[in-house]
Formats: C-alpha cells, sequence, structure tokens
C-alpha cells in the first residue's frame, strides 16, 4: 500500500515539472521592496563643546539589499537656544524657500569650514576672547537605487575661532598722547589679523569716519574724553562703510578723505571680519579708532641728489663743462599723504607760472618727473627750480644755486702748479748707506726744489704760492688758474685731492681734473701707485685691472678678486660700463693698469700676493729706456733727453756696492720698489685689452698712449750684465729651474732670445707715457698729457729731472735760461 503512495507521488511531481517546462514565461510569487540603507557617524572633533571653525567628520553606511550610490549631508546655523525644527527644514513650508538644502558626496569623510559669529563664548577672558555658534550636521546614505536613509545620522557641535584683530594704520599713530595731527587731506588705512586662520588675514573690512562730536555736539580734544564718554564710538552706526574685501596690497588698504574742516576733531574706526564670520571687537584710542585733528603744515621729505655734489639744497660751485645730473624723490608717508606731482626746470623767469617756457617737462609722477636730463655749462650763476606738490595740495618749491667757474684765459693763467700728494707714511723703506730713509718727505721735496732755480727753473714761479704741500685743500678753483699742473703723487685713504675723486660705496665722483685737462691746461702726474689713486679702495685687486669690462669679480679658491668695476646707471635707466666712465680710461686714456710686484694684489686667477708670484728682486723697476719711436716722433736730439735712466746709486746702493764687490745675486731683500706701474699690457692668462683710439691729429697711429719710457727690470739688468762679462748662459749656468722659481716667483720669468726663463715679464713695459686723451681741446696748441707711474727721484737725479724740464717745455712752458 505504501509503495503505491509513494507511485502516486512520484508521478504527481513528474507531471508538475512536465507543466513547469511549459511555453509560459511569466514570473509568479511575491515582489520584495527595496531595504532603505543605513548611515553612522564614526570619527569626529575630540571635543563637540569647542570645535574650531574648521571641522573634519568621518561616517560610513550600509545598504543590505545592494550597493550605496553616495551620502546627502547639510549643516545647520544653529541660534543661541540650540537647535530648532526650523533649523533641520529643507524647504520653508510657508513660503517654498530652500532653507537647508542636502548636497551629494560620494566622500566619507569631509572638512567643512564653518560660521562661528556669536560674541563673547561663555568663560572666556575678556583679553582673549573667542566667537562662536552651534551646529548640527546631518548625513544620509543614498543607494544605487535612490533610496535614502529615513533617520539621517547627525551631530550637533560648536564652533570656535579667535576673534580677528585690526589697528588703524597711519604713521607714528600709537605713539601720539593726543589727537594726531593730520593736513586737509588725510589718508588712513588698517591692518588686521586672524590668529587661527593659516593666511592670518582677516577677508572682509569696514571703517567709518565722522567727526569727534559728543552729545552736546562739542570736539572730542582729549584720549580722557574719549575713554570716559560712552557711545561716541558704535558699531550700530548707520556711516559705517558696507563691508568690502580685505586686500593683501597695502596700498589698496587705505581710503582718502579730502578737503576736511581746519581746526576739526574727527574719528576713523575700523572693524574686520575672518573666515568664520568673527568681527574684530575692539574699540582702542588710536588703536582700532584713530582721534585725529586737522591742523598743521605738512610738507614732504625731499631727497635731491646729484652724483658728484652734496646731497640736499646747499649751493655749490662746478667746473666748466662739469656735467650736472639732478635726480630726486619726495616722500610724503609721515602725514599719510602722497606725491601728486613733481616739475623741475633751469632759471625760470616765475617760478609760480606753469607757462613758463623754462619748465623742463609738464607736471607728473612719471619717470621723467624725476630725474634732469644733463647738462653743462662753461659760466655763469644758474639756478635750478624742483617743484612737489602732495595731496593736500601742498606746493613745496626747492632751488639750487650753481656757481661755474669758468676757464681762465691763457694769457692770464700763471705758468705751473706743484702738488704733492704724497703722504708721509710707510716711508721707512728706502734707506741710504747711512740708513736714512730718502723716500721721506724732506729729500722728496728738496728734489722739486729745482723748478725753483734762477738757471733751468720755471720762469716767474712762486714757490710760496705755486708750490702745495700734501696737507694743502687743492680745489678745481686753484688749478683753473694754472696753464700746467704737475703733481707728483702715491696712492694712500689720506691724500686730501685725490680722496674726493676716489669712489666711496661704489659711488663714483666727479674728477674735475677732466674738465682742466680737457679745455683748461696739461697735467703731469708722476710717481708709484699713482694712478692707483684713482681707484676705489678694494681689498684684492687681480691685475690687470681692465677697464672696459662689465666684469667685477672672479672667483678663485673661494674667494672673490676685484677684476672690474661692472656697470652703473645713469638717471635715465640706462646701464653703462662703469670702468670707462672713470679717470683712469676716460681721461688718461688708459685701457689697463698693472704694478710689477705689489704685495696687497694678485695675478689673476691667482690666490698668491702679486709680490710672492713675481718678486721684485726679479720684476722690479731698475731702469728707463727713451722709446725710440717717441725720441723719433719728437724730434729730440742727442743728449736732451739720456736714452737710459738707472736708479740713483744713493737709494738702491746695494745693488752697485755689490757690483763693485762682484757678490752681486740674484735674490735679494733690499730692491724694495715694487709699485711701479705699467700700462695697456697683460702678463697673465687674462685677455680682451683693446688700446683706445683718439682723435687727436697729433696721437701717433690714432692711439691716446704713446709710450715715452720701456721698463728696464732688474732681472734683464742684470742678465746684461752677467752676458758682458762672459757667462752667456746666465741665468741657466748659475740657477736651476726651482731656484729660479725660488727667487723670482712663480709667474716672473719668460723666455729672451731663444734663452728659456732669461727675461722678467714686466720688461719693456710701458711705465712713462703721453696720453692725447684730453688734447684736441685743449687752448693753443694740442699738447698731451704726461704720465709716469714711477717716482723720478728714485732714478737718476740729473737725467730725470733734465726730461722733467723739456715735459715742461713742450707744455709751453717758459724756463729760465
Amino acid at each position: 500500500m505504501m509503495r503505491r503512495i509513494l507511485q502516486v507521488v512520484c508521478w504527481g511531481v513528474l507531471m508538475a515539472g512536465l507543466v513547469a517546462c511549459s511555453a509560459d514565461t511569466k514570473l509568479g510569487g511575491v515582489k520584495i521592496p527595496n531595504a532603505r540603507p543605513d548611515t553612522r557617524m564614526v570619527a569626529q572633533p575630540p571635543t563637540l563643546l569647542e570645535a574650531g571653525f574648521a571641522v573634519e567628520f568621518f561616517w560610513t553606511g550600509s545598504d543590505p539589499d545592494g550597493k550605496l550610490k553616495g551620502y546627502e549631508w547639510k549643516v545647520s546655523d544653529n541660534g543661541l537656544d540650540g537647535i530648532s525644527p526650523r533649523d533641520t527644514l529643507t524647504v520653508d513650508p510657508l513660503t517654498g524657500a530652500i532653507l537647508h538644502p542636502w548636497r551629494f558626496t560620494t566622500a566619507t569623510d569631509s572638512v567643512f569650514i564653518l560660521l562661528a559669529d556669536q560674541p563673547g563664548f561663555p568663560g572666556d577672558p575678556e583679553a582673549d576672547p573667542r566667537s562662536f555658534r552651534s551646529h548640527s550636521l546631518f548625513i544620509r546614505a543614498v543607494d544605487e537605487d535612490g533610496a535614502k536613509d529615513p533617520s539621517p545620522a547627525y551631530i550637533s557641535f560648536t564652533s570656535t575661532t579667535l576673534v580677528p584683530t585690526c589697528q588703524v594704520a597711519y604713521k607714528n599713530l600709537t605713539s601720539s598722547r593726543d589727537p594726531k595731527k593730520v593736513p586737509s587731506t588725510v589718508n588712513i588705512g588698517w591692518v588686521g589679523e586672524d590668529p587661527d586662520f593659516d593666511l592670518k588675514t582677516p577677508t572682509k573690512v569696514r571703517y567709518l569716519w565722522k567727526k569727534a562730536l559728543d552729545s552736546a555736539g562739542e570736539f572730542v580734544t582729549t584720549r580722557y574724553a574719549y575713554e570716559h564718554t560712552p557711545g561716541l564710538i558704535s558699531f550700530d552706526d548707520p556711516d559705517w562703510s558696507d563691508w568690502r574685501p580685505y586686500s593683501a596690497d597695502i596700498d589698496k588698504r587705505k581710503v582718502k578723505f579730502r578737503n576736511q574742516e581746519n581746526r576739526a576733531y574727527y574719528f576713523f574706526a575700523v572693524q574686520v571680519q575672518d573666515t568664520a564670520g568673527a568681527v574684530s571687537v575692539g574699540l582702542g584710542w588710536q588703536q582700532e579708532v584713530a582721534h585725529v585733528t586737522v591742523q598743521g603744515v605738512f610738507k614732504p621729505a625731499l631727497v635731491l641728489d646729484e652724483p658728484f655734489l652734496n646731497t640736499g639744497y646747499q649751493d655749490a660751485e662746478v667746473a666748466s663743462g662739469q656735467p650736472i645730473n639732478f635726480v630726486w624723490s619726495a616722500d610724503a608717508s609721515s602725514y599719510g599723504g602722497e606725491i601728486v606731482s613733481y616739475r623741475h626746470g633751469w632759471d625760470l623767469t616765475n617760478p609760480d607760472d606753469p607757462a613758463d617756457q623754462q619748465w623742463a617737462v609738464p607736471a607728473g609722477t612719471s619717470r621723467q618727473n624725476l630725474f634732469d636730463t644733463e647738462r653743462v655749462f662753461t659760466e655763469g650763476t644758474h639756478t635750478f627750480y624742483l617743484r612737489v606738490v602732495d595731496d593736500s595740495d601742498y606746493v613745496l618749491l626747492v632751488t639750487r644755486n650753481i656757481q661755474v667757474i669758468p676757464y681762465v684765459d691763457p694769457a692770464f693763467q700763471r705758468p705751473l702748479l706743484i702738488v704733492d700728494q704724497v703722504i708721509d707714511e710707510y716711508v721707512d723703506n728706502w734707506r741710504d748707506r747711512q740708513n736714512v730713509s730718502r723716500n721721506k718727505e724732506v729729500f722728496r721735496n728738496a728734489y722739486w726744489r729745482f723748478l725753483d732755480d734762477i738757471q733751468g727753473g720755471v720762469a716767474d714761479i712762486d714757490w710760496s704760492k705755486d708750490w702745495r704741500e700734501d696737507s694743502d685743500q687743492v680745489e678745481y678753483s686753484d688749478i683753473v688758474e694754472y696753464s700746467a699742473v704737475l703733481c707728483y703723487a702715491e696712492y694712500n685713504d689720506s691724500q686730501l685731492m685725490f680722496k674726493k675723486f676716489r669712489p666711496v660705496n661704489n659711488q663714483d665722483r666727479f674728477v674735475w681734473l677732466t674738465p682742466y685737462q680737457f679745455r683748461g691746461g696739461n697735467f703731469f702726474l708722476v710717481g708709484q701707485a699713482s694712478m692707483e689713486s684713482f681707484l676705489p679702495s678694494f681689498a684684492r685687486y687681480s691685475v690687470p685691472v681692465i677697464f672696459d669690462s662689465k666684469e667685477t669679480t672672479l672667483l678663485v679658491g673661494g674667494t672673490d678678486y676685484t677684476i672690474g668695476f661692472g656697470t652703473r646707471t645713469l638717471p635715465d635707466g640706462t646701464e653703462v660700463y662703469r670702468g670707462p666712465l672713470m679717470y683712469p680710461y676716460a681721461t688718461a686714456g688708459i685701457t689697463a693698469l698693472d704694478w710689477t710686484a705689489p704685495a696687497s694684489k694678485y695675478i689673476y686667477g691667482r690666490p698668491v700676493s702679486a709680490g710672492q708670484d713675481r718678486k721684485s728682486a726679479c720684476v722690479g723697476l731698475k731702469g728707463l729706456a727713451l722709446d725710440p719711436a717717441f725720441k723719433l716722433n719728437h724730434g729730440i736730439g742727442p743728449g736732451v733727453i739720456p736714452d737710459t735712466m738707472w736708479t740713483n746709486p744713493d737709494i738702491d746702493w746695494h745693488d752697485y756696492s755689490a757690483v763693485d764687490a762682484d757678490t752681486l745675486k740674484l735674490g735679494t731683500l733690499n730692491f724694495k720698489f715694487t709699485k711701479d706701474e705699467f700700462v695697456n699690457e697683460s702678463i697673465s692668462e687674462r685677455t680682451g685689452i683693446i688700446l683706445q683710439n683718439c682723435d687727436s691729429s697729433e696721437a701717433p697711429n690714432g692711439r691716446c698712449i704713446e709710450p715715452m719710457f720701456k721698463g728696464i727690470a732688474r732681472f734683464d739688468w742684470l742678465r746684461e750684465l752677467r752676458w758682458r762679462q762672459g757667462d752667456a748662459e746666465w741665468p741657466t749656468s748659475t740657477y736651476s729651474t726651482d731656484e729660479l722659481v725660488t727667487e723670482c716667483g712663480t709667474q716672473a720669468l719668460t723666455d729672451y732670445n731663444g734663452h728659456p726663463r732669461s727675461s722678467a715679464w714686466t720688461n719693456g713695459r710701458t711705465f712713462g707715457y703721453f696720453s692725447y686723451k684730453m688734447a684736441a681741446e685743449k687752448p693753443g696748441v694740442a699738447r698731451a698729457d704726461v704720465y709716469w707711474g714711477f717716482d723720478p727721484y728714485r732714478f737718476d737725479e740729473a737725467g730725470t729731472k733734465k726730461t722733467i724740464r723739456w715735459v715742461l717745455s713742450y707744455f709751453g712752458i717758459d724756463l729760465n735760461q
């Protein structure tokens, strides 16, 4: 019976399966509804009662029957009573206005920047207040079918922020004990700070400007009255300006109030707002509130400058032909003012007449209003006018009178001025046989007295007037009275005349020798380190110094060495090479300058003192050879000038005594002549010397420099002596290569006529020369100026005096017969 029942059941199941496999595809059963997602907060600030205005929250969600699409969030700004039903509404049921819209995000965390704009967080000290506001954050998950969590996760918290601070910006306001005096046009500004915002600046600002009146309509004139009169300034005052962005540009953080009443008192208050909406709350006297009074005279601070004259308004004397380049700037910031115009001109008929034809440019503040084009006057008195106007209509008119010292007619010039510019310092190193220093001024000055001789001296010279001691102050007005100036000089910081010419702190000075040499007369400069007297006092010169280069320094072994003078910016903004504007290049006509064995200078590219790299015992100046081309060009007959002049045996006696005793050696510490100057040569690895050309018809081959004396180095003098004595292989017959380096230095010697290391690098260089750079415009005959980079009194006395007389005769100076 049980088996039959099972068969019937199985057969029924089989029939049901056949029915299920029929062609009808319609699904049956009951549809299951979409389950709503769920949302949870998972991280929050450490404290919800005192959170910052930038708060970070994390959340998560889940969907039991699918995937999440994202989340929707909204934040309420609650009142002082906490969250209310209205704070949670998305739409106002009465008006339909959107109140707190839901915003979609796929993120599971975010930083929210929130308001904290209610002042006075409970419990804060008065000195360090915070602003605050209560907020509620709502988060609900949204699944991929659009279903939303019907019970959003939410959290309430209080955002806080430090109150921003501000202060009125006006020069010296906070140091004022009384209301600050200001002009009738007031420029006043503000500065603010937001201490807990990354940029530290507020986002908005507003201001209030009003007369400082009390309730009775009387002016508030003291700090005491301000601090003890309630209600003078209120944040509810309707005269506050609208909120405006707080500018990062300090020049845009100020306002201007024009034509304010004279002798009236005013308040200027400022308030700032930060990112969180918090506002500054202070109204401190001369802090957030400026107390000012319109009275007094305010004028701009003016700087009137000229590269070669004193700064200021003083009258000045200038040389005829001296360029004048006035530049200026004015500043009205001390009283909050602004400069609205400049105008300048020379020799005005009426400076109060804006139509005066001598005004150089229209009034304005453009670049052309800040400098005068270069002026050159030949004579007379000229007046420079500068008119400066500020935004209170104050007019500052300054003048500067310039007295031009004219050239003196050659018929009325005295013949020769002799100027001593050798300071009697560091002069104990030319000792004679009696151990007396021969380079002291008692000997040096005595040498030059031959120019006062009855026979062979300068006609009409008056030594008491025409010779100036190194302690005398010599001016342009002195030298222009003479047809020629002879100056014996050696660089020293204390030279009275040359220190006026020497640049200081890269600021060049006017060298009034230039206009004198241009049209006033001839200049004869002699002495070791004499041309150096025009150079800036740099610690480490690298030689040769090349003037027509924009280079300034060379780095060697971590140390900078001066190799040139860079550039200079002219008043019109043009940048030019500085070296060609300096006296050695611009007036003397040389391109490069070097010294024989200077202890305080360095050969180009070398970190060792030049006095060690090329020692004076080898490269020092032993003799002077008259250049044959010079002799021919000037028609110098036999015996007029010696062809060769050697060192004075009373000064350089060690060598001559050693010759007599046959004990002469290459190495010696007694040949101490290290600072003789030669020009336009490079005996180092430095290249780039380009000789100057001159327009003067007298200049040989058109060159500015005509060599007069070539130097004979001590090494070459000694070589010739040994060769005459029969030692044709000297120096190699006597000294090894290492010994020559020891005695002479690594940079001292070069080859000579096929003989290695047989001549000093300084041999044959130009130590004395004529310069035609200033010759063309001189009065009368176009005569060259003369430069000797050596002390003539260190050489043969009779020969040098004869040569000096010849130079003076070349200048056209009469000599006593």
